[in-house]
């Protein structure tokens, strides 16, 4: 789109009219998913003793808060609240900082010390503006504690990346998808792994994500991290995009699958 000097952008009509079709594609989405919520609703498609209460929590312009999702041994998966933020980015830092030389090598205080902190400043400021959307239904992220302390984490959220949305339609038919639930940042506290976290949050993010009125979830997992992908297709997904890399994944000698479950 071209831009005046300076970096204002200059009036462009074919831009404009972009702009207004894409916003009509994404109210018409969003009118859908309502109407089906409404209908799954109706039919008591969902019979937790939680629905009523989830349903007063996820109500528009209000912060999510309370409870998603209990398991048979008592340990729940709930909305982080806004003062939990930056817990929230600590555990998510510790779950995804890598050291500069690798894993296989180790942390280097005088280059990861810096580093981590540049790091962990990011993943605060990134979920502080992710946060902003989830007052209009389109971010939520979720916690798993013991003893009051945050120990699980993952966040739902509602994308629309072109790539994604082509991938879906040919391997699901889903010809009218114009936007996707997506989970993302799992972690587990390594203290508290081995426990079916993940899998109590993962389920959550699902409940979630049919709350929002989402027939299908996606997610994306490191090829390499043969457990993860053994987990989420035990789980019920399946790969439906071809391995491929970013230019991070590349530095990083990783591919990365895209995968998807019918919820």
């Amino acid at each position: 789109e071209p831009r005046r000097a300076g970096g204002a952008r200059a009036r462009c009509p074919r831009a404009r009219t972009r702009r207004r079709v894409i916003a009509r594609a994404s109210d018409a989405a969003a009118r859908a998913r309502r109407s089906r919520c409404r209908e799954r609703k109706k039919s008591g498609g969902d019979s937790s003793g939680t629905t009523a209460r989830r349903r007063a929590v996820m109500r528009r312009g209000e912060d999510p808060s309370g409870e998603v999702l209990r398991d048979a041994r008592g340990r729940v998966a709930r909305f982080a609240e806004r003062d939990e933020l930056d817990a929230l980015a600590r555990l998510q830092t510790r779950g995804f900082y890598e050291p500069a030389l690798g894993r296989g090598v180790g942390a280097i205080d005088a280059i990861d010390g810096p580093l981590r902190a540049a790091f962990a400043w990011d993943v605060a400021r990134t979920l502080r503006k992710k946060y902003a959307y989830a007052r209009a239904g389109r971010f939520a992220p979720l916690v798993a504690t013991v003893d009051d302390v945050i120990v699980g984490a993952c966040e739902v959220s509602i994308q629309r990346d072109f790539e994604a949305i082509e991938a879906l339609r040919e391997a699901r038919g889903e010809d009218d998808a114009e936007e996707y639930a997506y989970l993302s940042c799992m972690t587990v506290d390594e203290a508290h792994r081995r426990r079916a976290l993940a899998s109590l949050l993962m389920r959550a993010g699902e409940r979630v994500a049919r709350e929002w009125g989402f027939k299908v979830a996606l997610l994306h997992v490191y090829e390499e991290n043969r457990g993860a992908v053994r987990a989420y297709e035990k789980a019920g997904y399946e790969t439906i995009r071809a391995p491929f890399r970013t230019p991070y994944d590349v530095l990083r000698g990783r591919t990365k699958l895209l995968m998807a479950k019918r919820i």
